[in-house]
C-alpha cells in the first residue's frame, strides 16, 4: 500500500478581538485604577495646600510678632490705661504708644474684618495681619488679643500680645477642600524703662 499523501494545507485559526465581557472587565480595571490614581493625587494637591498655607502665615505672623515685640520695648506712653488706678491689667483690642520719634503707633483688632491694623499719628490704617480670629474663654466670653500690665502707677510693665491666625488661602481651587487649622501666636514684651 502506498502511504497517504500528506495535507499540507492547515486550517488557518481565525483570529478573534476582544469579546463584549472582556472589553467591560477592560474597562473596569482601567477605571478603578485612573480612580486611585486621582484620589491619591488630590490628597497629595490637599497636603502640599495646606502645608504652603501654613507655613507662610506662620512666617507672617511670626514676622509681625517680632516686629511688634521690638517696638513695645523701645516705646513708652503706653494706652489703654485702666479705668481704676487700683487695676493693674487692662485687655483691650487696641493698644498705642509713643516710640522714640515721638510717633504715636495704634495698632488695632478688627473683630468684624478679622485684620490687625496699624496707624501712625492718627493717619490711615494699614492692615498688618489679616486672618485674625476672635478667641474665647471656656465661659464663652470673647478674649482680646491685648494684655497691658502696669505697675509703679501708670507705668507698663508688660504687654502681651495673642492672636489666633487662620492661614490665608491665596490659590485656593475647588480640589482644596476645607481645611480650617489655626495658628496661635503668643509673644510678650517690657519696655526697656520698665527693665531698670
Amino acid at each position: 500500500m502506498f502511504p497517504k499523501p500528506q495535507n499540507f494545507y492547515r486550517p488557518c485559526h481565525v483570529r478573534r478581538g476582544f469579546n463584549l465581557v472582556e472589553l467591560l472587565i477592560a474597562l473596569a480595571i482601567t477605571a478603578t485604577l485612573l480612580t486611585a490614581t486621582i484620589v491619591a493625587l488630590n490628597a497629595s494637591f490637599m497636603a502640599y495646600q495646606a502645608t504652603t498655607e501654613v507655613s507662610s502665615t506662620h512666617a507672617i505672623g511670626r514676622l509681625t510678632m517680632h516686629r511688634l515685640m521690638a517696638m513695645i520695648r523701645i516705646s513708652d506712653d503706653f494706652e489703654p490705661k485702666p479705668d481704676n488706678p487700683l487695676d493693674s491689667v487692662k485687655t483691650s483690642d487696641y493698644m498705642q504708644f509713643r516710640n522714640p520719634n515721638g510717633e504715636v503707633i495704634e495698632v488695632r483688632w478688627d473683630e468684624d474684618s478679622e485684620t490687625l491694623f496699624v496707624s501712625v499719628d492718627y493717619g490711615t490704617e494699614y492692615a498688618l495681619l489679616e486672618g485674625v480670629k476672635p478667641q474665647y474663654d471656656s465661659g464663652g466670653d470673647p478674649i482680646p488679643p491685648f494684655t497691658l500690665v502696669y505697675e509703679r502707677g501708670m507705668h507698663l510693665y508688660r504687654a502681651t500680645v495673642d492672636l489666633l491666625v487662620q492661614p490665608d488661602d491665596n490659590m485656593s481651587m475647588t480640589l482644596d477642600g476645607n481645611n480650617v487649622e489655626t495658628i496661635r501666636l503668643v509673644a510678650s514684651a517690657m519696655p526697656r524703662t520698665a527693665t531698670y
